[in-house]
């Protein structure tokens, strides 16, 4: 096999936040080989920098000449570079391949990562490809203070104007408000993508592994346009799941991009077992209500963010006239179904539940689970506020909590008018739902 090989020019964190490990981990999530060359060892944790030990400039020579003179290098990613002794080192190196610079100027504690910025800006930012500054660094650099999109087109054009890099992206994620944008200017136009922000601090590292996305991009022979996507589609999903580790600011994780993916994938092999089981299953139609029944999945509760997440059959599971059960594939993600509701709901509720399927009400049935062992609980449904219409799930999920202070596996309520009575289970297992619903089956 033969990879594409990005080379990550940046400090150490021991903290694994930041830096040239952060580097590491996002190139081979994109199928690169990355390989480093170190500048400095920081002794870093969440709470901040406490010590910076750059290396020797011909030490880093070496190491980037070691690389260089071995590897076919597609790309260079420019973190953390400590002094002018260094950058004038690395400018020797920056020349007929893509190189992306982070300019860290700072470190999210305040403390200093780059000094000499007359010589940096000189010797390296003006020899790159694509510069990546937030809101913050890109004031610093163009002169112009950012507060808002259109303060960012104006840096934006001011550090092309300084610089001549192809391509200035601007990240807005340090400028206040709900809305986040960045924004990509080529010298002719802009290019702006926009999304609601993440309220999450556990945002260390976003700025490296942005910028490391846009090299191992390039390193593939993708285009900067495509790289900018790219490297939103991946940070979204990679904050959402920050790291509550340490006690201060935790690293985003860019590895839960893949993590998701791969669970995802066994999820529709699941979904596709469980409609096997459902479809073989002897008197399986006694289960189903009259508005027919569907089946929730999702990935690890601890990844799950939305109904995005979840998986349901696409149509109902249909019970036939002459008892047959059909499944109404295919399994598909978001379909905002009541049971992906309700599941995400208990979910949300901190229930390490990953199974929800609505079948008929019986008091047989009920008799069934509890022999099983479990513990059954009736809510009425005409406790639920009239202004709640809508939004039934979220209420059952956050009634039975506020009231039991958890979520019982089985809980069941006798309908009202217009609403069938129904029977909602749930399981963290599935072959223990299988065979709790087998079991129910066979003696009903």
């Amino acid at each position: 096999m033969i990879k594409k090989v990005s080379m990550s020019i940046a400090g150490l964190d021991t903290g694994n936040g930041a830096g040239a490990e952060s580097d590491l981990k996002v190139m081979e999530i994109l199928g690169v080989h990355p390989v480093i060359a170190v500048t400095a060892i920081t002794a870093q944790n969440t709470m901040g920098i406490s010590a910076i030990y750059p290396v020797d400039a011909e030490y880093l020579k070496k190491e980037i000449t070691a690389l260089m003179s071995d590897f076919d290098v597609a790309s260079i990613k420019i973190g953390m570079i400590y002094n002018k002794e260094q950058f004038r080192v690395v400018q020797e190196f920056l020349h007929n391949i893509p190189v992306v610079t982070d300019p860290v100027i700072y470190a999210k504690d305040g403390t200093q990562l780059i000094n000499d910025i007359d010589d940096y800006k000189k010797m390296i930012l003006a020899k790159s490809t694509v510069i990546t500054p937030n809101a913050v660094e890109a004031s610093i650099l163009s002169g112009i203070k950012i507060e808002s999109i259109n303060d960012a087109e104006k840096a934006a054009k001011e550090l092309y104007k300084k610089f001549g890099n192809p391509y200035i992206i601007i990240k807005g994620g340090h400028i206040n408000g709900d809305y986040s944008f960045d924004i990509l200017y080529d010298g002719k136009d802009f290019f702006e993508i926009g999304y609601n922000r993440l309220y999450n601090k556990n945002t260390h590292g976003t700025g490296s592994i942005f910028a490391s996305i846009i090299a191992a991009e390039m390193a593939k022979g993708n285009s900067v346009y495509n790289a900018f996507l790219k490297s939103k589609e991946i940070l979204q999903v990679a904050i959402s799941n920050g790291l509550s580790i340490g006690k201060g600011i935790g690293p985003i994780d860019p590895v839960s991009y893949i993590e998701k993916n791969s669970q995802k994938y066994e999820v529709l092999e699941n979904m596709r077992k469980f409609g096997d089981f459902i479809e073989n299953t002897e008197n399986f139609w006694k289960l189903i209500p009259e508005v027919q029944s569907n089946f929730a999945h999702s990935i690890m509760p601890n990844y799950v963010n939305s109904l995005q997440d979840i998986a349901t059959f696409r149509g109902r599971i249909l019970r036939r006239w002459d008892k047959k059960v059909v499944v109404g594939y295919p399994a598909v993600f978001g379909n905002p179904t009541h049971t992906a509701r309700l599941l995400f709901s208990i979910i949300s509720m901190g229930e390490n539940a990953r199974n929800l399927i609505n079948i008929r009400f019986d008091e047989k049935i009920i008799h069934e689970f509890k022999k099983l062992g479990y513990e059954v609980i009736e809510i009425n449904r005409e406790l639920e506020p009239i202004e709640q219409e809508g939004s039934t799930m979220q209420w059952i999920a956050k009634y039975v909590k506020e009231n039991y202070n958890k979520i019982p596996n089985v809980i069941y309520d006798r309908g009202m008018k217009g609403k069938e009575a129904m029977i909602r289970y749930w399981t963290e297992n599935l072959e223990e739902m299988m065979y709790s619903l087998k079991s129910i089956c066979n003696n009903i």
